[in-house]
C-alpha cells in the first residue's frame, strides 16, 4: 500500500517560476498528487551519514510542470530553508517518477516536496525527521592510518579507540589480500560506549589493507581503513605519530619531542636522529631501541635551535637494511624578549624616559640617551600640562608642538628614528599578553586578532601601513602595539615590518609628573638595527 499525501495551498512561488493564467481559474482546484513509496526508510530512525532514497511519484491529468524539493535545517537562530532542487518538465507528463537521494545529518528537520502542474496549481508534502543519530567515532592510535612496509609471516596489531553515544554491538576487522576481502572477524571489547581495540593479524603476501568497522545498537557504523604499502621479506620502516611527513614548528631554546614507531623484518641494531641547521646536518644522536627489537615505539627529545631546517631519523637492522627519513621544518618559533620597565616624564639623571628593546640596559635618561639615540624605540614624555604620551624620537617630524614637547628629552641628539606606536587596541589584553611568548604566536595573534576584518574576529586595523607615532591614553590593563619599519620623511604611509606588544601595568600622575610601568614583548631579532637604514633621519630638522 502506498502513502498518499494530497494538500491544497496558495501559490507556492519559487523565484525561478513564471506564473501564467488567471488566479481566479485556480480557486478551489487541487494540484498534482504526490505519492511517497512505502519503500522509503523510516525517517525518524536514521543514522548520520546514512544514504537515504525517497522514491516519489507525481500524477496530474493537466501535466506536470515541476517537481521540487528542499530541506529545512536547524541553524544557530532556529531553522532555515535550503536551496530548492528543481526537476522542470517541458513535455508536461501526466506521471513523473523521481528518487530523492541524500545523506542524513543531525541538522535535518523536514524534507519538503512540492509539485506544480501546467496551470501552476501546486501541492506539497512535508516529511519530518525526529532524530538523526550519531554514529560511532573511530580513531587509529596516534592517528597513524598506514604503514609503508610490513613483513611477511610476522604478526602485526592495528590498534585504536572507539567512542559511541549508543551501545556498541560489534567491532570487526576485514583484511584485503590481492584485492579480496576476508570474512569479518570480531574484536573483543568490554566498554560499550568507549573502548580501545586491537586487530591482530599474521601478514601474508598481497595484504593491502585492514578495514575496521564499529557498529552501534541502531546499526550506525563507522568504517576506516588502515593501508599497507607493500609486504616484503626484510626492510626497515619508520612511521611518525600522526602520520606526519614534516614538522610544523620547532621551538628554539626549548625541548621539542618527535615520536613514532620503527618496524623491521629483523632486529633493529641502531636508531638515531640529527638536526639540519644552516644547511648542514649535525652529529647523530643515538636513541635506545625498544622491545621487541623488530617493532617498537621511540621518542626523540631535542633542544630546538634557531634556523633549524630539518630533522633526520636513521634506523639500521641486522639484515643490513637501512631507512632514513627527513622531516623538513616549516617554522622555527623563537622566544620573545620580555621586559618590565619603569619610565617617567620627569627629566634628570637617573630619571629614565627612554626605552630600547635591543640595547642594554634598555632604559635611558637624558644623560645616557644621546649615546644610544639610534637604538631608542620610544620615550615617555610630557606633551602638555594634562597629556603624557609614549612617542618615538621621530615624532618631531609631525609638527612644531611635538618638536617643542620632545626637545627637553633630546639634548645632544643628532638623529631621530621612526617607531610605530598605536593607540590602545581592544585585542591587546592582559590575558592575550600572557599567552603570547613566541614570535610565531605573536605573528598569528596580529594577523588573526588585529589585522583580520571584524567579520573574521579581528579589528580590521592594518598595522603594516598605518602611520601613528604616539599613545596618549595610558590606562592600567590596556595595551598597544609598537613596530619597526619605514616612514618616508614627510610621508603619510608607513611600511611597518616587525611588531611588539606593550601592556600598561601601572600608571600615575602626581604634581604634573607621570610614571608608568610597562610590560613589553618583542621578537628577539634586532629589528631596530635591521630597519634603521629605512627609518633613521637627521636632527634637528
Amino acid at each position: 500500500m502506498k502513502k498518499i499525501f494530497n494538500l491544497f495551498l496558495a501559490v507556492f512561488a519559487f523565484h525561478t517560476l513564471a506564473f501564467v493564467g488567471c488566479k481566479k481559474d485556480m480557486e478551489g482546484t487541487e494540484g498534482p498528487i504526490i505519492t511517497i513509496s512505502e519503500d522509503v526508510p523510516n525517517l525518524e530512525e536514521l543514522n548520520a551519514g546514512q544514504t537515504v532514497t525517497v522514491p516519489v511519484t507525481v500524477k496530474s491529468e493537466l501535466g506536470i510542470r515541476r517537481l521540487s524539493y528542499f530541506f529545512i535545517r536547524k541553524n544557530a537562530n532556529g531553522t532555515e530553508s535550503g536551496t530548492p532542487v528543481n526537476f522542470d518538465q517541458t513535455d508536461y507528463p501526466i506521471e513523473l517518477q523521481k528518487d530523492i537521494v541524500f545523506n542524513a545529518d543531525q541538522a535535518l528537520v523536514e524534507l519538503v516536496i512540492v509539485s506544480f502542474d501546467k496551470m501552476n496549481r501546486s501541492s506539497e508534502v512535508h516529511l519530518s525527521f525526529k532524530e538523526v543519530r550519531d554514529v560511532p567515532v573511530l580513531n587509529f592510535t596516534n592517528n597513524i592510518k598506514s604503514r609503508e612496509t610490513v613483513f611477511e609471516n610476522k604478526r602485526i596489531s592495528i590498534t585504536g579507540h572507539v567512542e559511541s553515544k549508543y551501545d556498541l554491538s560489534a567491532i570487526t576487522f576485514t583484511t584485503i589480500v590481492n584485492g579480496q576481502a576476508s570474512e569479518p572477524k570480531n574484536v573483543q571489547f568490554t566498554d560499550k560506549r568507549s573502548s580501545d581495540f586491537s586487530a591482530g593479524i599474521v601478514v601474508q603476501k598481497g595484504l593491502s589493507a585492514i578495514v575496521i568497522k564499529a557498529v552501534n545498537a541502531y546499526q550506525g557504523a563507522a568504517i576506516d581503513t588502515f593501508k599497507i604499502g607493500s609486504v616484503v621479506d626484510d626492510a626497515v620502516n619508520i612511521t611518525l605519530d600522526g602520520g606526519i611527513t614534516s614538522i610544523d614548528k620547532v621551538y628554539a631554546g626549548a625541548p621539542n619531542t618527535l615520536s613514532g614507531m620503527v618496524s623491521s623484518g629483523s632486529d633493529i641494531l641502531s636508531i638515531s636522529y640529527a638536526m639540519k641547521v644552516n644547511g648542514a646536518y649535525g652529529p647523530e644522536t643515538p636513541l635506545t631501541p625498544g622491545t621487541p627489537l623488530d617493532e617498537f615505539n621511540f621518542s626523540a627529545t631535542y633542544n630546538g635551535v634557531k634556523n633549524t631546517e630539518a630533522i633526520r631519523i636513521t634506523a639500521r637492522n641486522q639484515g643490513g637494511k637501512e631507512k632514513i627519513i627527513e622531516l623538513p621544518v616549516g617554522k622555527v618559533y623563537n622566544r620573545l624578549l620580555t621586559f618590565t620597565v619603569e619610565l617617567t616624564t620627569a627629566i634628570g639623571p637617573g630619571k629614565n624616559n627612554w626605552f630600547s628593546a635591543y640595547k642594554a640596559p634598555h632604559v635611558f635618561d637624558v644623560n645616557t640617551a644621546p649615546a644610544a639615540q639610534s637604538m631608542l624605540d620610544f620615550a615617555f614624555a610630557k606633551y602638555s600640562s594634562s597629556s603624557f604620551r609614549i612617542m618615538p624620537s621621530g615624532i618631531v617630524q609631525a609638527g612644531a608642538a611635538y618638536q617643542t614637547a620632545m626637545a627637553p628629552y633630546m639634548p645632544g641628539f643628532s638623529q631621530v628614528v621612526y617607531t610605530l606606536v598605536t593607540a590602545n587596541r581592544s585585542s591587546v589584553t592582559p590575558a592575550a599578553m600572557a599567552e603570547i611568548n613566541w614570535d610565531g604566536e605573536l605573528t598569528a595573534f596580529l594577523e588573526q586578532k588585529v589585522i583580520a576584518p571584524v567579520s573574521q574576529g579581528g579589528e580590521g586595523y592594518n598595522i603594516k601601513t598605518t602611520n601613528r607615532r604616539f599613545n596618549g591614553e595610558l590606562k592600567v590593563g590596556e595595551g598597544f602595539i609598537i613596530g619597526w619599519g619605514a616612514l618616508p620623511w614627510g610621508g603619510t604611509v608607513a611600511d611597518n615590518k616587525a611588531f611588539g606588544l606593550v601592556m600598561v601595568k601601572a600608571y600615575s600622575v602626581v604634581n604634573g609628573v607621570a610614571n608608568a610601568t610597562l610590560e613589553i614583548k618583542v621578537p628577539d631579532e634586532d629589528n631596530r638595527t635591521k630597519y634603521n637604514p629605512e627609518s633613521i633621519h637627521s636632527y634637528p630638522l
